[in-house]
């Protein structure tokens, strides 16, 4: 089979993948309208259900299609480049922190009040499993491992922006599409800078496990400060108090009353002072990751390899990566049709969280 064949193929998983999970959508509004749920109102179930979605039909395409499972790239990685992956999570996190201040023009956050809801059923240790380490394994596996690594064949940076695109788009809100983009972009340069599917699953499931902790200590340190300041309301102490609410937005600590500032207060101009603050971070964070991937890079005999990206294509040298022949077509009318699918229905979820809103 080749290379645009086998690009044709991942792109027809995609639009599986999305019609699978639109699907099973509908079947649970027709089973929750007709008061069958299947999930029982569990928050595990409904976690381990969309990372179903998102397997099965890759597992599908990789067994019936007779496809090497040594295409996912999950190699041995030295200790020392694991912690270099480290590194580039935590120069990550104000690029992601900018993205999504800038998703917040034109988006709403709808994954939060959901994750606090989680927390309030789901163990933590069941919470790490679900939310982080699971979701790092499988995510990897099919949008660094079966699309990028596909993708790979036939383009350079191309490849990576288009698996970074997808692995915006399946997240299925606004919100989340802005940075799982530029996320799913910066993990499939990781890929190439270390040739090991590990590095990505390591960074994936820090940027997870620290949402998760956050979730679960959130509430337990707005208990803390209600403490806090109910005593310090008691012995007069007027600048812990002042101290408290500022940092609060006021002299409610509950989760709702948080959550609930942080929906509907921000202004355009207090966004754009967010974005604004976040910028020069960002920008060292994104100089900082280049310069640990060009390190990790040579370190393991791939910084050849990993400027190939940025060129026009050439022989590679990688094994993984033979020289297509003539002209290849990332984009196919099935990638066109799922991304179509996705978009719609994030737009249609952001109108429909708006009208809510301004019903409530």
């Amino acid at each position: 089979m080749d290379v645009q064949k086998r690009i044709k193929g991942v792109n027809l998983l995609f639009l599986a993948i999305v019609i699978v999970r639109l699907l099973f959508e509908i079947a649970v509004s027709i089973l929750v309208n007709k008061g069958i749920d299947i999930t029982g109102g569990s928050y595990s179930l409904q976690l381990i259900y969309s990372q179903l979605i998102l397997a099965l039909p890759a597992l599908c395409y990789m067994v019936f299609g007779r496809k090497d499972f040594k295409v996912l790239r999950f190699k041995k990685i030295r200790f020392s480049t694991a912690l270099l992956c480290v590194l580039i999570y935590i120069c990550l996190t104000p690029v992601l922190n900018f993205f999504n201040a800038v998703s917040m023009l034109y988006s709403s956050n709808l994954i939060s009040s959901v994750m606090f809801n989680v927390s309030d059923e789901v163990p933590f240790i069941l919470g790490i499993l679900l939310i982080a380490i699971l979701p790092g394994i499988l995510e990897e596996s099919v949008y660094r491992g079966v699309f990028y690594n596909t993708y790979r064949e036939g383009a350079g940076f191309g490849a990576a922006l288009l698996c970074g695109l997808l692995f915006g788009l399946v997240h299925g809100n606004l919100n989340q599409f802005t940075y799982a983009f530029v996320l799913g972009t910066v993990f499939a340069l990781i890929v190439e800078a270390t040739d090991s599917l590990w590095s990505t699953v390591i960074c994936h499931v820090l940027v997870n496990s620290v949402s998760v902790i956050y979730i679960y200590a959130l509430p337990g340190l707005l208990n803390w400060m209600q403490g806090v300041y109910d005593t310090a309301k008691a012995e007069g102490d007027m600048n812990t108090m002042q101290l408290l609410s500022n940092l609060a937005g006021g002299d409610d600590f509950s989760l709702d009353a948080i959550m609930g500032t942080a929906e509907t207060t921000y202004t355009t101009a207090d966004v754009l002072h967010t974005i604004l603050s976040y910028l020069v971070p960002a920008i060292l964070g994104g100089i900082f990751i280049f310069l640990l991937l060009r390190y990790i890079a040579k370190s393991n005999g791939r910084w050849e390899i990993f400027c190939s990206m940025f060129k026009k294509r050439e022989k590679s040298g990688d094994a993984l990566m033979p020289e297509p022949a003539g002209r290849i077509r990332l984009v196919t009318w099935e990638l066109v049709t799922a991304s179509v699918i996705m978009i719609i229905l994030m737009v249609l979820t952001e109108l429909a969280t708006s009208w809510l809103g301004d019903l409530l």
